[in-house]
């Protein structure tokens, strides 16, 4: 049996409501368009005949994968983007827990 996109998302899509996952930051930006594959990469090019190559490396065919993981130009930034994130996911994550402790330390 073949499963669409939207029935799965039928199934999985339970209530209607506000993704908390995006925000106006150029991350969230990047990763809302990758996911609803609206990210202008030079592989639409090949359609009108033109030239997909990436412009900032020179690989063969800028795609999802190259962009985001494979070019060499951007991976400085991603690597200190991954870095902010991880930094700010501990600080959560030890904010969370401190503030759970201290709740069941008053009771």
């Amino acid at each position: 049996e073949k499963r669409t996109s939207i029935h799965i998302y039928r199934i999985f899509k339970t209530e209607i409501k506000e993704e908390q996952c995006y925000d106006n930051r150029l991350e969230s930006i990047i990763l809302f368009q990758a996911r609803a594959n609206t990210l202008e990469l030079n592989k639409r090019k090949r359609y009108k005949q033109e030239d997909p190559k990436c412009e900032l490396c020179g690989y063969k065919e800028e795609n999802l994968i190259h962009f985001l993981i494979e070019c060499k130009e951007l991976e400085e930034s991603r690597n200190k983007e991954l870095i902010k994130n991880v930094k700010m996911r501990i600080k959560n994550l030890w904010q969370e827990r401190y503030f759970l402790k201290k709740k069941k330390l008053k009771k």
